[in-house]
């Protein structure tokens, strides 16, 4: 181990809040380019830019923008281990099982499979190992990625003023187990941290490719095999009985890391003429192993190694890499360039990188090894009835705070459209904000019923494709009714008080939302968030609001825009399937006609 950390000051914060910013922004400006093949070119640029993303898979198909600056699962999981271990202290694995890995599932963006797997498991009380299925613990033992990599910064943060770096490794190890079984993501993360880990204590000039050299003479400490007494209970022996002789798979292992951090240093004797691209393909960077834990940890250590000097660089490189796991590597390299250098070289750019208050928030606190006040509590397990319950808040739309876990408050702040790619497919999306300064996607993907399907193929011509114009409405096919009136109030919960004390029984109420049978009451803000613009919060516009119930939602739209009455917004679909749009009477009164299924029995008027 080097001689330079024998005496050294604490770390220094500034370089905590550069690597977390550093890796959130590695993460971002990646992304985009995570599905890209090495037949393209696209010119490496330190700017954010908003993009397309696809997802869904075959069954359920759709896109959302995604806009510049945001990041995927490999920030909100580092900062998942940053709030479990200042949230719980020594009991951080319990929480980030319990809490942090199953409520993730609701808000995920772009999660790898074997993670999003055992986060599944621990939602539903059990860990991976120990499934019922055998075939799905040898598919988690089967799980070498580089999920466990990516969000282990927090460790090396808060025990790098520890000169052994074995309860560092012993905490790696028990981390990755919670969702990765393979050596391979197991040993990559340990090396990764342990790269991590000494740069931060670092207080020496590092010289070029310093830090391949110091992770090549230190394997035996990273690279040590997990004992029984460091693992969690039966882990050990459900890896030996998956995988046989695990010990000996590790050391082959860490023997394959070993080779890759060689690999890097023959690219750094090249000198200037080394191409890294040339470096991360032997690596084996873009070849079918790209996300592999160990594959990763080596490319991102050789960029930070390489480009110490100009972190920028290091970053950029990852980032467009074209063919490789592009916002893994590059928050990975983003996370050592930030740990070594401080913040400093940050260009002003990336201050627009998602949550860059909350990232330095939260670094400052994990950099100040906080941890948690008074005796040990017991946290909340965060079980399906509990996403079911927030999902219900997310659907009403709340404004106000809504428990998150039980740990967190958070409140619905905008809606953002997802475009399904097939029509029997529905798809919402929701912004939210928690309490401590997150911001979190929620999304609802489902598929129309054979009802909604029918209905839309009732309203075309046989011949007439999807896309096109609605046929003129007939007297025959539109069916009206008068849907109620809805109140939009400034004081919610005083008006409704007000009419529950008159009498009136509710038959649907939320925090934002009361109907009395035929009147409705809606909180200010919903409405407006509803509305599509017409509703704002200025008393003047605050109009009564009339729900009106038609059987064909594009022959009404388009009688309503043949008068010309009022503005009159495009049809669009709600949360909940239902489709409406909203207009304006002669009178200036916001009208939502909704469409509904009527009996046989509904009378059909103009």
């Amino acid at each position: 181990m080097s001689s330079h950390n024998t005496q050294r000051p604490a770390v220094a914060r500034t370089r905590v809040e550069a690597a977390f910013t550093a890796l959130a922004v590695g993460d971002a400006l990646g992304w985009p380019q995570e599905f890209i093949s090495r037949k393209h070119h696209i010119q490496p640029t330190a700017s954010f830019r908003d993009w397309e993303r696809r997802g869904g898979g075959r069954f359920y198909p759709h896109t959302e923008v995604i806009r510049a600056g945001e990041y995927s699962d490999d920030t909100q999981l580092t900062l998942a281990i940053a709030r479990s271990r200042l949230t719980a202290g020594s009991s951080w694995w319990l929480f980030f099982t319990r809490n942090e890995l199953p409520l993730w599932t609701l808000y995920e963006r772009g999660g790898g499979g074997a993670t999003k797997r055992a986060a599944n498991c621990w939602l539903r009380g059990v860990a991976p190992w120990k499934q019922p299925d055998s075939e799905a613990v040898a598919r988690y033992f089967e799980a070498g990625g580089n999920g466990v990599a990516m969000r282990i910064v927090p460790h090396a943060v808060f025990h790098a003023d520890a000169d052994d770096p074995t309860p560092l490794l012993k905490d790696v190890v028990v981390d990755g187990a919670a969702t990765h079984g393979h050596p391979r993501a197991l040993v990559g993360a340990a090396a990764y941290a342990y790269a991590a880990w000494w740069l931060l204590r670092a207080q020496h000039t590092v010289g070029f490719g310093e830090l391949l050299t110091v992770l090549l003479d230190t394997s035996s400490a990273w690279g040590s095999p997990p004992m029984a007494s460091a693992t969690k209970s039966g882990w050990l022996e459900a890896a030996t009985s998956s995988l046989r002789d695990y010990e000996k798979l590790w050391n082959d292992v860490v023997e394959e890391m070993r080779q890759l951090l060689h690999l890097g240093i023959k690219g750094l004797e090249e000198g200037v003429l080394s191409d890294d691209d040339a470096v991360l393909d032997r690596m084996g960077a873009f070849s079918r192993e790209k996300g592999s834990g160990t594959v990763s940890a080596a490319a991102a250590i050789y960029l930070a190694a390489r480009h110490a000097a100009l972190p920028v660089q290091g970053v950029l490189r990852a980032a467009f890499a074209l063919g490789s796991d592009t916002d893994t590597v590059a928050a990975m390299t983003g996370g050592l360039v930030g740990a070594l250098v401080g913040s400093d070289w940050l260009p002003p750019e990336w201050g627009a990188v998602q949550d860059s208050h909350y990232l330095r928030h939260i670094a400052n606190k994990v950099a100040a090894r906080l941890k948690p006040e008074g005796a040990i509590v017991d946290h909340p397990v965060v079980t399906s009835k509990v996403l079911e319950t927030i999902m219900e808040n997310v659907l009403e739309g709340h404004r106000d705070d809504f428990d998150f876990g039980g740990t967190r408050q958070a409140r619905v702040v905008d809606l953002y459209r997802l475009t399904p790619s097939a029509p029997t497919v529905t798809a919402a999306g929701w912004q939210l904000a928690t309490s401590d300064g997150q911001t979190l996607y929620v999304t609802k993907i489902g598929r129309k019923s054979k009802e909604q399907m029918t209905r839309v193929a009732a309203s075309r011509r046989p011949s007439e494709p999807p896309a096109q114009e609605p046929p003129p409405c007939t007297e025959e096919k539109l069916e009206v009714r008068a849907g109620g009136v809805k109140l939009t109030v400034s004081n919610f919960a005083a008006s409704a008080a007000f009419y529950e004390r008159l009498g009136l029984a509710h038959t649907r109420k939320s925090n934002r939302f009361v109907q009395f049978g035929a009147l409705s009451l809606v909180d200010a803000q919903t409405a407006l968030d509803l509305s599509g613009g017409l509703v704002t919060l200025e008393p003047s516009n605050r109009r009564n609001r009339i729900e009106i119930h038609v059987s064909d939602i594009r022959a009404a739209h388009t009688r309503v825009t043949e008068l010309g009455a009022g503005p009159v917004q495009p049809i669009a679909e709600l949360p909940w399937g239902e489709h409406s749009f909203h207009c304006v009477d002669p009178d200036g009164n916001i009208v939502e006609v909704i469409e509904k299924r009527f009996s046989k029995e509904a009378t059909c008027r103009r």
